[in-house]
């Protein structure tokens, strides 16, 4: 998931050679470069490649510290999705 997480920034980005410099590590907003409109758009094409839903609300953004962290986020609201 977190290599499918990096490919979504970088397509965003539309900068496949950021991949070089992103990792499990990696912060999604600072070090992926995401202004407020591509922000957007990659919590967009996420919901929708894991079937998921997202509340800009009640999101945390700090959750964006790491593409692990992210990831963990993620993986939860499917399990919640799910139920």
């Amino acid at each position: 998931m977190e290599e499918q997480i990096i490919a979504m920034i970088c397509e965003i980005k539309d900068d496949v050679q950021l991949a070089l410099s992103l990792n499990e590590h990696s912060n999604i907003m600072e070090d992926g470069g995401l202004d407020s409109l591509q922000l957007i758009t990659f919590v967009l094409k996420v919901e929708e490649r894991f079937g998921i839903e997202i509340d800009f609300e009640q999101f945390d953004f700090d959750l964006m510290e790491s593409v692990t962290t992210f990831t963990r986020y993620i993986s939860e609201l499917q399990k919640t999705a799910s139920v």
